[in-house]
């Protein structure tokens, strides 16, 4: 058929990333054993762990743990914001004037 270009089966395997560690013996004999006793491949434990700390991290970074009184404080300034101040309102003023003036 014109227009549809047959694939080879190495172009339809997903693609793979690789990273190479080393590892102390003491480290690589806790992973084996913790990877048989999870009934898994060392390779799947250690990607299994992997994007699960990875996951972990990345939703930490992101997101933010306030203390309760910081919470408090932050919730009660959304909810009564204080009154701006002499320059903000000079600034509202001059863009009242630049760009709202002609309506």
């Amino acid at each position: 058929m014109p227009g549809i270009a047959a694939t080879s089966p190495k172009e339809t395997r997903k693609a793979r990333e690789r990273i190479d560690v080393r590892l102390r013996p003491d480290q690589k004999t806790s992973i084996e054993r913790a990877a048989g006793i999870k009934g898994l491949s060392v390779t799947d434990f250690i990607i299994q762990n992997a994007v699960e700390n990875a996951t972990r991290t990345i939703r930490e970074y992101e997101t933010w743990t306030l203390e309760r009184a910081d919470a408090e404080l932050f919730f009660t300034t959304l909810l009564q914001p204080p009154a701006p101040g002499p320059r903000l309102m000079r600034s509202a003023e001059r863009y009242k004037e630049r760009y709202l003036h002609g309506e």
